[in-house]
């Protein structure tokens, strides 16, 4: 990657000299080179040769080219990308985000983080024309991926996201045809995990083994909830209560996962709104610790079970900090229990409302 706007900084900093100096001697302002520096603005191709003099160094060094990214540049732009949504419009969002990927077309795992960024806010999209040109961006991505990445994960990976926009598209026949209704699971990770002990490398074995409970229990949450709000389930909706209870004193799932645990809350206090106060209120309660873990931390939370998954967390485009937007599934979340009319009606809902109210407001607090 081209890290010029770093090196004009150190550059110039090394030499002692000021950005106004610097802006007399190309002919140019003190605002152009400071948007330099900040990578908000890269100097003209004609400008190389002359900053290069200035400093007296190579334009090969002044352009410090690197081959690959590092994970703290992918993650940097990652977060910087998933917070713009918030700042712009769509339309200048997705443009930037096509411009990342025409500038690094051939940084497949770069190029992995901006198709993770576009499922993650497509959600933004105000009209179908602009969910079209976002799932034209990715299917470019992934094809650009799939043809030239020589890593089978970084494809598979892709692939995943692309099932992803077909189901934005609305396209499920693509989905069904590209995914596998029972997809083999043949435990690599635990193949894995004995390779690395077999090598007396406890610490990375106690990684991968951990990694791959964590991400496994976080999918059985997942599918957990879409059981619930789907009622794709054969026995009584208390047998699922008991076996998320059960789940909770075992792992601990509405600390580690409550934007998952959440859903599952709200579907029973829906079920009980129509039968008990009690019972729904108590879950709206439930509902109410899982929305004080997410607004205190907007994270992939880690317990005494879980302490060696710092390493797979360090791999994510986003680091620790979870793949969504904060103040919109803030918003989400805190909005479809006040605009609720079935709770609304419950015994002691306005406790329910002063909490949510109370716990929502902290996220300015910070």
């Amino acid at each position: 990657m081209i890290q010029i706007s770093k090196t004009i900084k150190q550059e110039r900093l090394r030499r002692g000299m000021t950005q106004e100096a610097i802006a007399e001697f190309l002919n140019t302002t003190k605002t152009t080179i400071s948007k330099w520096e900040n990578a908000t603005l890269y100097p003209d191709i004609t400008m190389l040769p002359k900053l290069a003099k200035v400093f007296n160094i190579s334009v090969d060094k002044l352009l410090n080219y690197n081959i690959n990214m590092t994970d703290e540049e992918i993650k940097k732009i990652s977060i910087s990308l998933s917070k713009m949504i918030n700042r712009t419009s769509y339309d200048e969002y997705l443009s930037t985000v096509r411009d990342y990927y025409i500038s690094h077309c051939n940084e497949f795992k770069f190029l992995n983080s901006l198709l993770g960024i576009l499922s993650n806010n497509i959600l933004y999209c105000e009209d179908k024309t602009q969910i079209k040109d976002t799932t034209i961006l990715a299917h470019e991505i992934v094809k650009t991926t799939e043809d030239n990445s020589e890593s089978i994960y970084l494809k598979r990976h892709a692939q995943g996201y692309q099932t992803l926009m077909y189901m934005f598209e609305g396209d499920y026949s693509s989905v069904i045809e590209n995914t596998p209704d029972f997809d083999l699971k043949i435990g690599e990770n635990a193949t894995l995990t004995l390779a690395y002990l077999q090598k007396e490398n406890v610490s990375k074995a106690k990684n991968v083994i951990q990694t791959d409970m964590y991400q496994s229990l976080m999918i059985y949450m997942h599918d957990f909830a879409l059981m619930i709000t789907f009622g794709l389930y054969s026995v009584s909706l208390e047998s699922l209560e008991s076996k998320l209870y059960h789940l909770n004193k075992a792992f601990n799932v509405d600390y580690l996962y409550p934007h998952l645990s959440i859903n599952c809350y709200y579907q029973f206090a829906l079920y009980y709104a129509k039968k008990s106060d009690i019972k729904a209120i108590e879950y709206l309660e439930k509902y109410c610790q899982c929305f004080d873990y997410l607004v205190t931390d907007f994270v992939y939370q880690k317990d005494e079970f879980f302490d060696a998954i710092e390493e797979w967390l360090d791999t994510l485009p986003l680091g620790e900090r979870l793949p969504a937007n904060y103040e919109n599934t803030l918003n989400t979340i805190c909005s479809r229990i006040l605009e609720n009319e079935y709770f609304n009606t419950l015994d002691n809902f306005e406790t329910i409302k002063n909490n949510l109210l109370r716990i929502y407001n902290k996220k300015d607090e910070g």
